[in-house]
């Protein structure tokens, strides 16, 4: 699924929760052709996050604890899909 784009269906802004970069953007993908995944949103702003965006997922640190680094997927706006919303209809 690493390199299948997906939408994202719905999300949350969390502020209370640690996140290394504040808020946390906590959404569910539906990938293309089926599945659905809870991640988190980077590379994007609260602003940026909106039902229907078009994403893709990347492979990033999420902490680093006792020297070890721990990663795990996340998904990000997938490449245009934040320049097209930003023009509007």
């Amino acid at each position: 699924m690493a390199d299948v784009p997906g939408t994202l269906a719905t999300y949350t802004i969390d502020r209370l929760a640690y996140s290394l970069n504040p808020p946390l953007l906590f959404v569910a993908v539906d990938f293309d052709g089926g599945g659905r995944f809870r991640c988190e949103l980077t590379d994007a702003t609260p602003e940026e996050a909106a039902i229907g965006l078009r994403v893709e997922m990347t492979f990033r640190k999420l902490v680093t604890a006792g020297g070890i680094h721990n990663y795990f997927w996340k998904a990000k706006p997938a490449r245009g899909s934040l320049a097209s919303s930003a023009g509007g209809e």
